[in-house]
């Protein structure tokens, strides 16, 4: 259903009994614009969920989340430097396809380092940490935005970037997402057995086969990886990492990551195509950021959350 809807919902409905065979007008609207938006929602939704599920494991904290902990504003800072830099120096949109993800990624990491580095004193200053981060890197990226809008003032990527949304992007920005995403979480699917031991502690991990240090840290790049990616492309949409793992594990009244994170893609994805069918009808014929949907729900969860490891 949140499928169809995507595709009939905009600033032009689509009638259900026009679908399987459109007219030109909408199969162009179907084609270049509902499709692409879609199939982002898919991938961003299920990137976030499985980076969200993974780092709340890693870190043994109900609060980790890209959002929270400060990874997506990392990612959001280093995106923005590879727009900056692919437009100063004029090499063209397509290699900006490829700049802005690296460069996100390397945001990514550093926010992740930083937040590791002066968050170690539990869940509490992890998160305080993120936010830190966060707000600092914010910082940041209002001076490079500012910059960017007084060379061009009318560039869209700001936009989407700024405010988390999947309107604008087309299929060569989904294809670069997916030839990303697909990979990585397969690994991590497979490899769900070494994120259950590390999510239980360092020395059953060891006793299970599994080096803590270095899995940890290949599974930390893997969700900056993920993050960098749907960032790079969507901006950032807060707290979907939080809320859908949370979600899957009262579904499945388990925390076997095996099973956990499989079900997180499918409910991330999920959360992301309703998310984006409410951002098109709150107010009619205006595209609201689906941050501002996920957002909205997603705070009460974290402040529950909060309330609930503050009395644990």
């Amino acid at each position: 259903m949140g499928i169809i809807l995507n595709i009939m919902v905009g600033e032009v409905i689509i009638p259900v009994n026009k679908l399987l065979d459109p007219p030109q007008v909408y199969r162009v609207i179907i084609l270049d614009i509902r499709l692409p938006e879609l199939l982002a929602c898919i991938v961003v939704g299920a990137n976030l969920s499985v980076a969200g599920a993974v780092m709340q494991s890693l870190f043994r904290n109900p609060l980790a989340e890209p959002y929270v902990t400060g990874t997506a504003s990392g990612a959001l800072l280093g995106a923005l430097i590879g727009l900056l830099i692919s437009i100063t120096s004029r090499i063209g949109s397509s290699f900006s396809i490829v700049l802005m993800p690296v460069f996100s990624f390397i945001g990514a990491m550093v926010a992740i380092a930083l937040v590791l580095t002066f968050g170690r004193g539990g869940w509490l200053s992890l998160v305080l940490a993120g936010i830190g981060v966060s707000i600092m890197f914010s910082s940041i990226v209002m001076m490079i935005d500012t910059y960017l809008l007084t060379i061009i003032p009318t560039l869209p990527a700001i936009v989407y970037l700024l405010f988390g949304t999947v309107s604008g992007i087309n299929w060569n920005e989904d294809l670069a997402m997916a030839c990303v995403s697909l990979p990585t979480m397969a690994y991590i699917i497979v490899s769900a057995r070494e994120v259950n031991l590390l999510m239980m502690s360092d020395e059953v991990a060891q006793a299970g086969g599994v080096n803590p240090g270095f899995s940890r840290a290949i599974f930390i790049t893997l969700t900056g990886l993920l993050t960098a990616i749907s960032v790079s492309f969507t901006g950032i949409i807060g707290f979907v990492g939080l809320v859908t793992p949370h979600l899957t594990r009262l579904l499945l009244k388990s925390s076997d990551n095996s099973r956990v994170i499989p079900l997180s893609i499918i409910s991330g994805s999920t959360i992301m195509l309703y998310a984006n069918v409410v951002s098109k009808v709150v107010i009619p014929g205006v595209v609201m950021p689906i941050t501002a949907i996920t957002s909205l729900f997603g705070v009460p969860v974290l402040l529950i959350l909060l309330r609930g490891v503050g009395h644990g």
